[in-house]
């Protein structure tokens, strides 16, 4: 829904802005008005619609760290969870069930199965995900 109301938005944004830079007098000042408008707008609606979206939502996630690898952080209200990931194989690695339970904060561990999902639903088809035990790849979270 969010999606729809938003491609709404710039649809018509971009229509109304194409409209009005048509009242200029020179073809030249119409493009050049209409693009840097619509970039414009394209901007505002895309960074506006994320702050949205996440108010909505209530969550969300970005990946920091190097080209080869870093953390995925997840973000609920005030509280933040880290994963460890790999972009080669691009494979974001899942303390197992147990290890979970250990080393996750409170707010966090009876809730692995709807954190994860909201994970891939926000990164995309093309990351897998491995359960792991190895220490390496298990991020000291804060409480």
């Amino acid at each position: 829904m969010y999606q729809k109301l938003r491609n709404l938005a710039l649809i018509s944004g971009v229509v109304s802005i194409l409209v009005f830079s048509l009242q200029w007098p020179t073809w030249t000042d119409r493009i050049l008005i209409g693009s840097l408008g619509v970039l414009g707008f394209s901007i505002v609606v895309i960074i506006i619609g994320e702050r949205l979206r996440r108010l909505i939502d209530g969550y969300y996630t970005f990946i920091r760290g190097g080209a080869e690898d870093g953390d995925l952080v997840y973000v609920e209200g005030n509280n933040e969870l880290r994963l460890y990931f790999k972009r080669r194989p691009h494979t974001i690695y899942v303390p197992s069930n147990k290890t979970w339970d250990d080393v996750m904060p409170n707010w966090a561990r009876q809730n692995k199965e709807i954190i994860i999902e909201r994970i891939k639903g926000q990164l995309g088809k093309h990351w897998s995900f491995e359960d792991t035990e190895n220490q390496e790849r298990i991020l000291r979270q804060t409480e």
